[in-house]
């Protein structure tokens, strides 16, 4: 191990156990107080046709585009230009006390992050809500011209500490602005118990359209802002692997009116060493901004920042990745990766990261984050009814059934039989395990016990439509004894359903359901077919934690909930 790794290794191994023993520089002092705004700095005007870059030109190669031009003018109206507050640097490209980074109504105050006198950045987002009033996310030490600034922008009614290591200046702020909800995050108030906090943001929070999401609803959130305007999700997958303990336990948010994500330690995006506005985004896009008027190129970016930019690439990140997401955690991580990169309800167009440049442009937001969480969101094209919420959740309980009972991974057993590939380290995330199902070759369907006194078909894909001649619509409604003709052919349908319960979890069952073969079944039209390599196992009503779940199985404690099937073939037989 050279010297460079060695001294990277340790410092982020210390980062880890120990927390961000760090101080923000700012140009005045940032002691705990309650500060006065003093008389205003001289104001200087930006032009729209002026460039703050160091030759006053902007690239070719970024042709400005609507939102940098209203940027701009938001830029003016703030009367905080080139070098007004700071010194210029990366960590404040342009050395002002806030920049419009959105629209509408989303501001950053940039500013250098010292860890042991290497600059590591931070940024402070204000979010201007549709009433007027201010959201100040991961907050920093307060000066008197940021206080006049937010003053100029509307009224701060709520402070969030998104994660455990953004919280240094929280009381700073409770004690600022007296009137202003703060807010934390999962945990955050028993840790630090000397800031006046409101409340926190609930365990497992997760905005309406995602898979299980939640809306406040008790006293005890009566208070929190709305979760339309600005959606929360808690990052619940972390952990630290030398305590056992969540380490930042962070919260990310979602800015609905300005399509913007924010982040503070899940992504960053620290420049290159040359200093270039994202440099270090390997993405040639008519979107993407790069250097321009509100983030000009900098300069060659000082030893230790590039050292520190060099050791969260190569070092934490696959730390992170490999080991601080928590091993029965990792689908749901993967559900939330893709949920944050893929479009849907969260079309992200501009990343707002903590640490590093801000990233803007719907394509390039997205490249940026499907390298980050290394998955892709190009899938098969189906059917909207084959990746419907209550779909996922059904089949995420078969998947992991199939893994308690069988002990394999089911979008891998599906894919190596079906001959697809799947995205190299996505294997089991939810909405890939959806899409593949559905397109399939091979015949999967299951059934429930919860909606009648009989089995109901709950699920199925297009093969398996195909193969027993129904829609979709009938078919999650039908009997599952519809595909049986005779009373004999009902009797012994049952009593192998019957065995499939019955020896749950038992090796027999795993060997004797390998070996289910050529049963007959009718279609809808009446025609026979013949089912080839039948693949039959029980759903449970189970979590990530396959420990717990077969504990419970094997006591008795849970009954199963339905049962799933997969097929090598159908054939006609008439």
């Amino acid at each position: 191990m050279n010297i460079l790794h060695g001294r990277q290794l340790i410092l982020l191994l210390l980062i880890i156990y120990h927390g961000e023993a760090a101080a923000f520089i700012l140009p005045q002092s940032s002691k705990p107080q309650k500060l006065i705004p003093t008389s205003r700095h001289k104001k200087s005007r930006l032009s729209s046709s002026q460039s703050p870059n160091d030759d006053d030109t902007v690239p070719a190669v970024y042709p400005l585009s609507r939102k940098k031009l209203v940027l701009i003018e938001e830029a003016k109206k703030l009367n905080t230009p080139k070098g007004s507050y700071s010194s210029v640097g990366w960590s404040n490209r342009l050395g002002s006390v806030l920049t419009p980074a959105a629209v509408p109504g989303v501001y950053t105050a940039d500013r250098p992050f010292y860890w042991n006198k290497i600059d590591v950045g931070c940024r402070m987002t204000v979010i201007k809500q549709q009433n007027g009033e201010l959201i100040v996310h991961s907050p920093i030490g307060i000066d008197p011209p940021l206080i006049r600034s937010l003053e100029e922008l509307g009224e701060v009614t709520h402070v969030i500490s998104p994660n455990y290591e953004h919280v240094k200046y929280a009381h700073q702020w409770a004690e600022q602005y007296p009137n202003a909800k703060i807010w934390g995050c999962p945990g955050l108030m028993e840790r630090e118990t000397n800031v006046r906090w409101t409340g926190e943001v609930p365990f497992g929070a997760r905005p309406l359209g995602f898979l299980g999401g939640n809306q406040i609803s008790d006293d005890k959130h009566k208070d929190i802002w709305d979760w339309e305007e600005f959606q929360p999700l808690h990052i619940d997958t972390e952990v630290n692997p030398f305590t056992g303990k969540s380490f930042f336990n962070e919260v990310i948010y979602y800015h609905t009116a300005s399509k913007t994500l924010l982040m503070t330690d899940l992504f960053w995006n620290y420049p290159s060493s040359d200093g270039t506005t994202n440099g270090q985004i390997s993405v040639n896009d008519k979107e993407d901004f790069g250097p321009w008027e509100l983030a000009p190129s900098v300069g060659k970016i000082p030893f230790g920042s590039t050292a520190w930019k060099f050791g969260m690439d190569k070092i934490f990140y696959p730390f992170y990745m490999n080991l601080m997401v928590k091993s029965d955690k990792r689908q749901t991580f993967n559900e939330i990766a893709r949920y944050i990169t893929c479009g849907g309800d969260w079309e992200v167009e501009t990343i707002i990261p903590a640490h590093g440049d801000i990233v803007r442009g719907k394509k390039v937001c997205r490249e940026v984050l499907q390298k980050h969480f290394n998955l892709q969101c190009s899938l098969p094209s189906v059917d909207a009814h084959f990746t419907s919420p209550s779909v996922l959740a059904w089949l995420k309980k078969m998947a992991l059934s199939y893994k308690l009972e069988r002990g394999e991974d089911f979008l891998e057993v599906i894919s190596r039989e079906a001959g697809i590939s799947v995205n190299e380290g996505d294997e089991n995330d939810l909405m890939q395990l959806a899409t593949l199902c559905a397109s399939s070759p091979l015949a999967i369907a299951s059934h429930d016990f919860l909606r009648a006194d009989e089995a109901i078909y709950i699920y199925s894909n297009q093969a398996f439509l195909d193969g027993f001649g129904y829609g979709w619509d009938e078919f999650v409604e039908l009997p599952s004894s519809k595909c049986v003709e005779t009373d004999t052919e009902v009797e012994e349908r049952q009593k192998l359903l019957d065995n499939i319960k019955d020896a749950a979890m038992s090796k027999t069952q795993s060997n004797e359901v390998d070996r289910y073969d050529n049963l007959v079944r009718v279609r809808k039209d009446g025609k026979k077919i013949l089912l080839k390599g039948v693949h039959l196992w029980n759903v449970w009503d189970v979590s990530e934690n396959l420990d717990d779940a077969r504990a419970k199985v094997e006591s008795g404690a849970i009954k199963p909930i339905g049962q799933a099937v997969w097929i090598s073939n159908v054939e006609y037989l008439d």
